[in-house]
């Protein structure tokens, strides 16, 4: 036990506390990068359990919550790439609303969008303020009727990395002591020189790998002591990664060198805690959510819908990135120390958290639901024709397969260049894969109906070797 505490950024917490006591006295007297004794251990173990019985739920009422600092991929879901897909993964869109609900759980620093390298993104800001902080900053005077510690806003922010048309990917051998071009890793920096706090990774780690970097260029290592890093899906022994390739995943794939930059460093310095949850969201909470019976009364409120609509895995939102700050709770089975914080993972370790958090899926969809429901007495859901607007996507995936997702049941026809229907087919909401495989070759106009709007888009069939086929939306033709 005291060999855990000594690994544990703040020590004392991780076995006696949820991370809302980050500022009880004892806390920060424990942590120091090289760890306490084991004397201060067991003194402040003493002094923590007087405080508890002292105070009791006065102390909980009254302690500060976790900081956290997020870093994501997450994009407009109308700009997209050639194929039709969104520039990034709709899942980091769910997630945000996911959090969004839970935000009373954190005190939010900031929220990095698109910090990814994806080239020629437009700005996701217009996005991020008129769907995801309309309906935050609409709904969270009704959350905090019942629950109480809702800002009243977000501070989002547009990742520096990607306000140029070529984003670079994280280079090892240079020098980040300048942080000039790289606002979005100096403003998190601030935050972290101001005490302890969390750094949740969504996506690729070119921000936090930059930000590790700088402090070791700079000699920062108080800095870097008062952060922990908690990243999703960079390594993973069974999904997309294998024992042999466990850094074949997505998330590492899109900016190689920053990932295996910020997993070594952990290994090699105390002051970096790194904690790398693998595949556990996916495989773990959202498949752990299957079944839930109640789905449709998210679309009661307006972050209920983001929530529910914008990525469905199979019948299931996609808020894999969440287990990122459902670890960070450690309400809903799987407690920080689960995992070593040197950046270091096993597959054991993996699939056991995965357990754990699938067994709990229905309690998290439950938790977010309550909130919703209380954010539902807004009585100002979107309509669903606006949903099915941003949430409607007919594209061909980098596998060369074709799909449509629409969040509500849905039609489609399949029209040739002559005019001709040469495929219809009604579906329930969700994803789709389409079969094209008796269309020729070719460009189709694709009409989709679903809540009352019509949209057309132009899928091109390409030859099974070229998984280069145009997708787009063409236009919104009837609300």
């Amino acid at each position: 036990m005291i060999s855990s505490l000594q690994t544990h950024p703040y020590p004392i917490v991780g076995v006696l506390l949820r991370p809302d006591f980050t500022s009880l006295p004892f806390y920060s007297l424990a942590a120091s990068s090289n760890g306490p004794s084991n004397e201060v251990i067991v003194k402040y173990h003493r002094l923590a359990l007087t405080l508890l019985s002292l105070y009791g739920l006065a102390a909980i009422a009254t302690a500060e919550k976790p900081r956290v600092w997020i870093y994501t991929d997450l994009s407009d879901p109308r700009d997209q790439r050639t194929g039709g897909h969104p520039q990034n993964d709709p899942d980091d869109i769910v997630t945000m609303a996911a959090l969004m609900l839970e935000a009373n759980r954190f005190d939010i620093e900031g929220i990095v969008v698109s910090s990814t390298n994806r080239k020629n993104m437009s700005n996701p800001m217009p996005f991020v303020r008129d769907v995801l902080l309309e309906a935050y900053e609409y709904e969270a005077p009704f959350m905090n009727e019942v629950y109480g510690g809702y800002p009243a806003s977000l501070p989002f922010m547009r990742s520096t990395i990607t306000q140029v048309a070529n984003p670079k990917r994280f280079d090892p051998i240079k020098d980040y002591s300048d942080l000039e071009n790289y606002g979005t890793v100096a403003k998190f920096l601030e935050a972290a020189q101001e005490g302890p706090i969390y750094c949740l990774s969504w996506g690729p780690l070119t921000e936090p790998a930059i930000a590790v970097k700088h402090c070791l260029d700079t000699g920062k290592m108080d800095t870097l002591a008062n952060i922990v890093f908690i990243s999703h899906w960079t390594m993973s022994f069974y999904a997309q990664g294998s024992p042999e390739t466990p850094y074949r995943v997505a998330n590492c794939r899109d900016d190689e060198k920053a990932c295996l930059f910020i997993h070594d460093r952990a290994r090699e310095y105390s002051e970096i805690r790194y904690i790398e949850v693998g595949s556990v969201g996916q495989n773990g909470i959202v498949d752990g959510s299957a079944g839930f019976e109640r789905l449709s009364e998210f679309n009661n409120s307006r972050l209920g819908q983001i929530y529910v609509n914008a990525k469905r895995y199979g019948d299931k939102p996609d808020m894999s990135d969440g287990s990122t700050f459902w670890l960070l709770t450690e309400a809903f089975g799987v407690e920080l120390d689960h995992y070593r914080h040197d950046g270091t993972l096993d597959q054991a370790t993996e699939e056991a958290a995965r357990d754990k958090f699938k067994a709990n899926g229905h309690r998290i969809v439950q938790d977010l639901l309550d909130r919703s429901n209380a954010a539902a007495k807004a009585d100002a859901a979107w309509p669903e024709s606006f949903i099915a607007d941003l949430f409607t996507y007919v594209y061909q995936f980098i596998n060369g397969r074709y799909f449509i997702h629409a969040p509500y049941d849905f039609s489609y026809r399949f029209v040739n260049g002559e005019g001709k229907i040469v495929k219809q087919a009604t579906h329930q909401a969700g994803k789709y894969q389409l079969d094209l495989d008796d269309l020729p070759e070719g460009l189709y106009a694709v009409f989709v109906e679903s809540a009352g709007l019509k949209q057309k888009f132009e899928i091109e069939k390409v030859a099974e070797n070229d998984q280069k086929g145009n997708t787009r939306k063409v236009s919104v033709y009837d609300k």
